[in-house]
């Protein structure tokens, strides 16, 4: 390649020109992927279904357990970012509590967004997304629904169990 074929390349990918520039210059695409816009409507809702088959819910008395019902209000959910790499936090959007851990491993709807018990590790295991507690990362609790529907206690949970893999699904319900 000559080095005025370069300069060519190097320029049309600094202005955006080219569509398949590996840079996040372009904002159609990312490393030549196309970049799926978020719902406008919608934004980052969306519901986490598990493996057992049912959607995580928080409730308004903070209890939290897996619900069959699609759209059902109170299992429509928001996912940020909690700061670091694949930290996140999960909110109901209906309730606006957190997902928070107790150290007895059991599931809550936590008010404070800023306790250190909201935040958790998004990992990927076959094809599904699980969701590790920061706070007790050292004991290895995740979040998991048992296929009754009830909360898993952290304690009894262990990589590679269908109750804590989990499927984000985007939602357009209406809430």
């Amino acid at each position: 390649m000559s080095e005025d074929s370069v300069d060519k390349e190097l320029n049309d990918e600094a202005s955006g020109s080219n569509s398949s520039c590996l840079c996040p210059t372009n904002p159609r695409t990312y490393q030549g992927l196309p970049i799926r816009e978020g719902n406008p409507n919608y934004g980052f809702r969306m519901q986490l279904y598990s493996r057992t088959g049912f959607h995580l819910a928080i409730f308004p008395d903070g209890r939290v357990k897996g619900v069959d019902e699609d759209c059902y209000k109170y299992a429509i959910l928001e996912l940020s970012s909690a700061g670091s790499v694949n930290e996140v936090r999960i909110r109901g959007i209906e309730t606006n509590l957190y997902l928070a851990m107790n150290r007895e491993g059991g599931l809550y709807g936590e008010p404070d967004r800023d306790d250190p018990a909201t935040v958790f590790i998004e990992a990927f295991l076959a094809h599904y997304n699980t969701y590790l507690s920061h706070k007790y990362a050292h004991t290895g609790w995740y979040v998991g629904i048992k296929k009754s529907g009830k909360h898993k206690p952290g304690h009894q949970t262990r990589w590679g169990q269908k109750a804590i893999q989990f499927l984000p699904r985007r939602v357009e319900c209406d809430t």
